[in-house]
């Protein structure tokens, strides 16, 4: 597969929206899954597992990818998900210069898992911890990303 070189990639971040999926991810007991984004944009915040679709990627593998990278989850359990809508992410940053910024078009899913995964067990790559927090407690908290209160907010609507 070709990639960009950062300059390249830059420009494109110039010129171009990214396409990207975010899991809202919810336990048995309804809780959303939390990590603390380790990159920019939206670096220290409480944030969704998410992640740009790539070049020739079909969308399901992309979130399948997301699954497995960000959270260690199998294909298997990346089947059952929502659509939650499309949003635009705006951010005066990127994850290669804080001078240059992105605009996300996000296509946020909801994928409920069976049982409670092991916050210890999550991979640190791009969180630097995890946490589960209610629906209701995410769609206030001051440490919470603006974008992800709304997805908090989107699933007690259609709870």
């Amino acid at each position: 597969m070709n990639w960009l070189d950062e300059g390249e990639f830059m420009s494109a971040l110039n010129a171009l929206p990214l396409v990207s999926a975010d899991l809202v991810v919810l336990n048995a007991v309804g809780q959303m899954l939390l990590g603390l984004r380790r990159n920019a944009p939206a670096q220290g915040w409480w944030f969704t597992p998410g992640g740009r679709v790539r070049k020739n990627e079909p969308f399901g593998e992309c979130l399948q990818r997301v699954a497995m990278t960000e959270l260690g989850l199998s294909a298997q359990q990346v089947t059952a998900v929502n659509l939650m809508g499309v949003w635009d992410h705006f951010y005066e940053d990127s994850a290669f210069d804080a001078g240059v910024s992105t605009h996300y078009v996000n296509l946020p899913h909801v994928l409920q898992l069976e049982g409670v995964p092991d916050l210890d067990a999550l991979p640190l790559d791009q969180h630097n911890g995890w946490r589960w927090q209610s629906p209701r407690d995410t769609a206030v908290s001051d440490d919470v990303h603006p974008y992800v209160r709304v997805y908090a907010k989107w699933v007690i609507d259609h709870a």
